[in-house]
């Protein structure tokens, strides 16, 4: 049988060692290149709780490699788990394949370290011959890296354990020559071991051209695409190349995983495994990609370990773990440091001068330390991708074009930059190393929004599915915590979790369970938001809200809770979204520009005057939606000194056309004043529009189609849903002055006071008027009530998904038709108005904002910028085709209120049209390295 060259594809003789036209090592090559690779290694059929040898239980099969397959067996005797590695039949048949797993046993049970896992013994049975060892738990390296990079901390311990383990190897003469990710494991607790030491050879004993020992085993999963490349990928050039190795090919391998562990990338890649040896050969590792944090002493640690000749390559192991041990100790390089006291090189020098020593001594204590440089950069998310608050804030069907809540954060470290965005219309969180050029999805978080890191760094908390969760930094799955859809939260160090539910504040344990209530709403306020746990846990600080916050409305206060005795104080006058820092500072955004002042955490006192540090910084004080969005900022700052924000300032105001639309999507502009319309709704006579004004108010208003005149038909308090009685004569709506939102009617023709409907604790909302007069349908507590004009009666008459938005009541009152992301996707939802007739799922690709045809007959919804149908037969209570698309444009649109509405005629629409470029979406976030040497020098506080 010939021999084909992997990398020049030339034949050779069966028996060839080394390839006769590029001099490729054909032995090496064998075993990383399948049809090279000779014998056939067939499994060895255990079926699981079969006793194996008389004593050893099989539980699961583990793996299979070069050297045999592994289970995972219950020691009856010992009553121990154990791993235990057979040996194939055709090898215990071949002397030298059996030599070198009785070699392996021998060398393991020389090896006793922690960090190596250990062998207890060597058996046989059947003419099998198996090795028993220790069973670690947890994942492999390789498995972890598939997730991302680790922190500097993570990557610098856990190859210290490795350097460790392979130090001990190599003080017993023993190199291991087959060192991957694949082959290092990670248990839960973090620590390290290194397996399979089936290639394992005394290091003095290698002093020929390698054979097919010396290149990396071939394992069962290595016909799957990437495995032969990553086995590849950390063979020194000298295996490569098939000549003598020694323990500098351990180090080498040590230098790849370390590269990798810092950079979630090998150093060394190709799509093919020539390409990959020739990069091995040739290539330099991009040094760029290292994470700008690393030690200086571990970045020059790994050039030494990358050295392509021996001779030049750091030569034992002992030596990289003292290097990463003072890289952790001093991470600094000793130009960049700052320079000792200036008196202690001088006082030498004034003690042998005795001259003039005080004054000399005074002089130099005055002079300053050298400040560290302040570094700009920029993060540009993929044009694939938008920075987004999550659901609600932004839907995802489209949404708004500026995240209005908390969209991303920095771990306390500095390492991490985490956010929120919506890629090809789903949403979730995505992690993305400083140091490392791409960003990289979290499993597990999809829908995830408003993400925050525990103090220690090692857990990241998010909102999803309505729910607050978290996720470990190093993977795994989501854990729930409790219910709750908040603009934000703050992790205390004392195992508490503080976070808004989108009105006040509550606290739950890290751990999960029932959240306790901290805050109840005053007078006047509206929202409680944005928490941030002092240092001390002490205290926290929020934002509270008023009644009617809008863009010039400069009412948003910051407040102190202490924890303890539950009192409250205000702390800023005019201010939101504070942060604590560890330089004594208590930031905060006021209309777009980072304020800052020296703050008493203790005493909750400032000390001194806000001063702004940083314009331009993205608030959102204004949403389209609701009020709880205003206050918050797209900021972050980590404890090791790093700010990050999105540019922007405070959202611009937004200005309106109103429009027809026929059905075939011809537009027609109505003559009507551009400003900001929210909920439009068509008198049943079609002469007049209602709405809702936004910005500096909140009043409902009334404009006369034919002349185009607008009159404001309240004067104070807030409103937000508007809905026409059946005769035009009047307007029901939410009106608020200071309590729950209640349910109010005004005459449209008359100057009577709005009277309202019912009294209710709850915020309440109309949907519509039977034709009748009769039944008014109102949203509620999680679902549709029916309010009798006639008893003054009320009943639940069916129930929502806690999300449900844009409900709206068929013409006959027997169908609901809302948007809710039950299916993990906003889709439109339609069900028996009763609550216990049919449900349907309408939509087929999302979908929101559906609307009733005035005949009953038709069911519109959006879909991004189109206009769906479904025909419906209400008698009949089912649709009769798929959906289907009216006309496409640009047109508004909100959560949780309808952006437009149908006229009587039931021939076209009425839409808003923006009258002005609407704002791109957020793709861009701006990192400032050593801002807190920046903010000291700006608004000092005194400290020394």
């Amino acid at each position: 049988m010939a021999n084909k060259c992997p990398t020049c594809h030339s034949e050779n003789t069966d028996t060839a060692r080394f390839c006769s036209n590029c001099a490729t090592s054909l032995a090496a090559a064998r075993d990383v290149h399948p049809s090279l690779t000779r014998s056939s290694e067939t499994p060895f059929n255990l079926p699981q709780g079969a006793l194996f040898a008389g004593h050893y239980q099989i539980l699961e099969k583990l793996g299979q490699g070069g050297m045999g397959e592994v289970h995972r067996a219950l020691d009856k005797n010992l009553g121990r788990h154990v791993a235990i590695k057979i040996l194939p039949e055709e090898f215990s048949k071949d002397p030298e394949r059996l030599a070198r797993f009785e070699r392996e046993a021998k060398l393991l049970a020389a090896l006793n370290h922690p960090n190596i896992a250990a062998i207890h013994g060597i058996e046989g049975t059947e003419g099998r011959r198996f090795l028993v060892l220790e069973l670690v738990e947890g994942e492999t390296l390789k498995a972890r890296l598939s997730k991302g990079p680790l922190a500097v901390a993570e990557a610098l311990d856990t190859c210290r354990q490795i350097a460790e383990g392979l130090e001990a190897a190599h003080e017993k003469g023993i190199m291991h020559r087959d060192l991957k990710p694949g082959n290092i494991m990670l248990n839960p607790e973090g620590k390290v071991k290194i397996l399979d030491f089936g290639l394992a050879k005394a290091c003095t004993t290698e002093t020929t051209n390698i054979d097919i020992a010396n290149s990396p085993t071939i394992t069962g999963q290595m016909t799957e695409p990437g495995v032969i490349l990553g086995t590849a990928a950390y063979m020194s050039p000298e295996q490569a190349r098939g000549r003598s190795v020694d323990k500098r090919a351990d180090i080498w391998a040590f230098g790849c995983i370390l590269y990798e562990c810092l950079t979630g990338r090998r150093p060394f890649e190709g799509d093919t495994v020539s390409e990959t040896l020739a990069s091995i050969l040739r290539a330099e590792p991009e040094w760029k990609a290292l994470p700008v944090s690393l030690p200086w002493k571990v970045a020059d640690l790994l050039r030494r370990c990358l050295q392509k000749n021996p001779h030049d390559r750091m030569h034992d192991m002992g030596d990289a773990r003292i290097e990463i041990e003072e890289g952790a100790k001093y991470p600094t390089h000793p130009a960049e440091r700052v320079p000792s006291p200036l008196w202690r090189r001088l006082l030498p020098w004034a003690i042998t001068a005795a001259v003039g020593a005080t004054a000399v001594w005074i002089w130099i204590r005055s002079l300053s330390p050298t400040t560290k440089e302040i570094v700009r950069s920029t993060i540009n998310l993929p044009a694939s991708q938008r920075l987004t608050g999550g659901p609600g804030a932004e839907d995802d069907s489209g949404g708004f074009s500026r995240p209005a809540r908390r969209a991303f954060c920095l771990s306390p470290d500095g390492e991490n930059l985490v956010y929120s965005a919506v890629s090809e219309k789903t949403i979730m969180l995505y992690i993305r190393p400083l140091g490392q050029p791409e960003a990289k999805p979290i499993p597990g978080t999809e829908g995830g929004a408003m993400p925050f890191f525990s103090p220690d760094g090692k857990w990241i908390g998010f909102f999803a599915e309505i729910k607050l969760k978290k996720i470990a930094l190093a993977g795994g799955p989501p854990v729930t915590l409790c219910d709750g859809y908040p603009s934000g939260a703050s992790w205390g160090s004392n195992g508490f979790i503080v976070f808004d539910n989108g009105q006040t504040l509550s606290k739950v344990r890290q751990e999960g369970g029932a959240p306790e209530v901290l805050t109840t709403l005053q007078k006047g306020e509206q929202f409680h938001l944005l928490p941030e746990i002092l240092p001390n846990g002490r205290a926290v600080l929020y934002t509270s809200g008023p009644y009617g916050s809008c863009l010039n409305n400069a009412d948003w206060k910051i407040v102190a809770l202490s924890l303890e005795t539950g009192k409250r104080q205000v702390v800023v006058e005019e201010g939101a979204d504070p942060r604590f820092l560890p330089t004594g500072h208590l930031l905060f955004a006021k209309k777009g520009t980072l304020m800052a002042v020296p703050f008493d955490p203790d005493r909750l006192e400032l000390r001194g005057t806000p001063v702004p540090v940083s314009e331009n910084v993205m608030q959102a004080l204004f949403s389209v939606w609701t009020d709880q969005s205003l206050a918050s900022a797209q900021y972050a700052v980590s404890n090791s000194g790093i700010l990050a924000f999105v540019p922007g300032g405070v959202y611009p105001e937004v200005k309106e056309a109103l429009v027809w639309v026929d059905l075939n999507g011809a537009v027609q502009p109505l003559a009507t004043p551009k400003q900001m319309y929210f909920c439009p709704r068509i008198s049943p006579d079609g002469r007049q529009i209602a709405f809702t004004s936004f910005y500096k108010e909140r009043n409902v208003w009334i404009i006369d189609i034919e002349r185009g005149s607008a009159r404001k038909l309240t004067f104070e308090g807030v409103t937000f849903d508007v809905c026409w009685g059946p005769d035009s004569r009047s307007l029901t709506f939410d009106w608020s002055t200071g309590g729950p939102f209640n349910i109010y009617v005004k005459a449209v023709d008359a100057n009577r006071e709005a009277s309202a409907l019912f009294k209710s604790e709850q915020d309440s909302y109309p949907i519509s008027w039977t034709s009748d007069g009769k039944l008014l349908a109102f949203g509620q507590q999680g679902g549709v009530w029916i309010f009798h004009s006639e008893d003054r009666r009320m009943e639940q008459l069916t129930k929502t998904p806690q999300d449900a938005l844009w409900l709206t009541l068929s013409p006959d009152g027997h169908w609901l038709a809302y948007g809710s992301r039950e299916s993990g996707r906003t889709e439109i939802y339609v069900q028996a108005f009763a609550g216990l007739g049919a449900k349907y799922i309408l939509s087929t690709e999302g979908g929101f904002e559906p609307a009733w045809a005035p005949n009953g007959q038709q069911l519109y919804y959006r879909q991004d910028d189109k206009m769906m149908v479904v025909d419906f037969r209400p008698e009949q209570g089912v649709f009769t085709a798929k959906p289907r698309e009216l006309f496409e444009g640009q047109y508004d649109q909100d959560a949780p209120v309808r952006s437009y509405d149908i006229h009587p005629d039931g021939k076209r629409f009425l839409m808003r049209k923006l009258s002005d470029q609407p704002p791109q979406p957020v793709r861009q976030i701006q990192i400032v390295q050593n801002w807190l040497e920046e903010l000291k020098r700006l608004v000092p506080t005194g400290k020394k």
